[in-house]
């Protein structure tokens, strides 16, 4: 977040009792963006003697997590687990246990785990595009909230499941030619918060076309200090990584770094586009 929603001017940092706040720089508006953390609940569904994982539409199609969603106004974490497991999965939640609270520093997200016992038949409303039943042993976890719900979850059914990776990391190269060591020195410079395209960064760059910065991007480590998320298409979109779940995690850090994307995964480059560099003049 750049500009205040209220009078659009611009936010500025300052120390509040110990936390970093984004205020309005105008005397005249109050603004405070407290970001506060935003209350999840998500729940272990058992049913028919297995655990149901979903797919959502917004996810690559091999991505299977727990049902989850944000609390309504009014609800409590309970009744809003019954809510999402009848409008998601369209079953029945026949008990309802809590498993633990768990925070999500990615996300600014406080996530509640419950433990569900479903009956019914398995209706996916228009957020999901598919669904599995796990056998418990065959279940495992990640290192994420909804990963460690399902693990301490799993752990006091005596289960020791497995972790593995949420995200792959992608493909890496010991030595970078001199251009890509130019589209890394030029990604470096876009400050957090804002965005460059892939042919804005070989524009300035120089010598090269969107599709050599698209490769340069995606041939990064998992260890790279390069910021190269904050590169995506020129429609305002993230490009899909093939064969990796890059993509995902492309939104997700961006989101963190006050990166909005709507409905449709598109952000709006008007208003987020990094100008460049300075002019030497």
């Amino acid at each position: 977040m750049k500009y205040c929603p209220q009078c659009k001017t611009d936010l500025i940092v300052v120390m509040d009792e110990g936390y970093e706040r984004l205020v309005c720089s105008s005397d005249s508006c109050e603004f405070i963006h407290w970001n506060n953390p935003t209350p999840v609940v998500a729940a272990v569904v058992e049913h028919k003697g297995k655990i149901i994982l979903a797919n959502n539409v917004s996810w690559p199609e091999h991505a299977f997590s727990l049902i989850t969603g944000f609390l309504e106004k009014g609800e409590s974490p309970d009744q809003g687990t019954i809510r999402e497991v009848d409008e998601e999965l369209g079953l029945r939640a026949d008990h309802v246990e809590l498993i633990e609270v768990y925070p999500f520093y990615r996300m600014n997200q406080v996530i509640i785990g419950y433990y569900v016992r479903a009956s019914g038949t398995v209706k996916l409303n228009e957020e999901l595009r598919s669904h599995k039943h796990v056998k418990k042993e065959d279940l495992y976890t990640h290192d994420s909230a909804t990963g460690y719900i399902l693990r301490d979850w799993l752990n006091s059914q005596g289960y020791q499941p497995e972790e593995k990776a949420l995200f792959r990391a992608m493909p890496k190269k010991d030595k970078r030619g001199e251009l890509y060591q130019r589209i890394d020195a030029m990604v470096k410079r876009i400050p957090e918060g804002e965005l460059a395209t892939y042919g804005q960064i070989a524009k300035l760059v120089g010598s090269c076309g969107p599709r050599q910065v698209g490769y340069a991007m995606a041939s990064l480590g998992d260890d790279t200090d390069v910021p190269w998320q904050r590169v995506i298409n020129s429609q305002g979109r993230i490009s899909s990584r093939d064969g990796t779940e890059g993509h995902t995690l492309q939104r997700i850090i961006l989101e963190e770094e006050g990166i909005v994307f709507n409905d449709k995964g598109k952000t709006n480059l008007e208003l987020f586009r990094w100008p460049g560099p300075p002019s030497r003049f």
